[in-house]
């Protein structure tokens, strides 16, 4: 009797023994299949941004740079509206077609911002050498300071919607404006991303010159989603 109950008591834990090593297995397996699919996921996304950074310098330099800037930024972003994370899918023929397209828009939307910050900025730097600063030169400082920011971020919703809408140069500039306010919170995260990623350059030059550029455009294109949405709302209720 007592023989019968030690090998039922010793049957019970060679059972339970067998439970824990099984389920001991399966969380090492999800641990593993959940590290793999994420390292997965970060090389996709790397290897994406090189892509695209490439594809932003080629395509800059043929515009002689200064003319291929504003045309390479909107290339990158109407083909993540293209393709997404897919990396296989980009083409540097689609690309060529996209840059001929977006070449004179953009470069006449993007010099435009670009002036408007480098007054702005001017501005700010000749508030910041008066001798005597009092309480309505600080307040005319950081009002400086948020209007430069204003306008990067509409030259940032300016590229998301040229995407999407064939716009005149005066309704990209005023939908630009419009776009900051219909979700304050995406425009933040664009803003504060930028910062962090600007940053990033200042200490490690390289990731942005060969990754970065490439990321930060995938990186705008998706945060200003909600911004497109409400604004293609309004237009089609119109």
């Amino acid at each position: 009797k007592v023989a019968g109950s030690t090998l039922a008591a010793f049957s019970l834990l060679l059972f339970l023994r067998a439970l824990e090593i099984c389920y001991n297995s399966s969380r090492l397996f999800f641990w593993r299949q959940t590290v793999g699919n994420f390292i997965e996921l970060v090389f996709h996304r790397f290897f994406l941004g090189m892509i695209a950074t490439v594809y932003f310098w080629l395509l800059t330099l043929a515009g002689g740079v200064v003319f291929g800037i504003a045309p390479a930024s909107a290339t990158l972003m109407s083909l993540f509206a293209e393709h997404g994370y897919s990396y296989r899918a980009y083409g540097f023929k689609e690309a060529w077609t996209f840059y001929k397209s977006n070449f004179v828009k953009s470069n006449l939307s993007f010099y435009t911002f670009m002036g408007l910050d480098l007054i702005l900025i001017y501005g700010l730097y000749l508030m910041i050498q008066l001798p005597h600063q009092t309480i309505i030169h600080l307040a005319a400082t950081f009002l400086n300071i948020f209007l430069v920011a204003l306008v990067f971020l509409a030259y940032t919703v300016s590229l998301k919607l040229q995407v999407y809408f064939d716009l005149s140069y005066q309704n990209t500039l005023k939908l630009a404006f419009i776009g900051i306010f219909m979700s304050l919170s995406a425009v933040a995260k664009v803003l504060l991303g930028s910062v962090l990623l600007a940053i990033i350059g200042f200490y490690m030059p390289a990731l942005i010159i060969f990754v970065g550029i490439g990321m930060w455009h995938f990186f705008i294109s998706d945060l200003l989603e909600p911004v497109y949405e409400n604004i293609h709302e309004k237009l089609a209720s119109k």
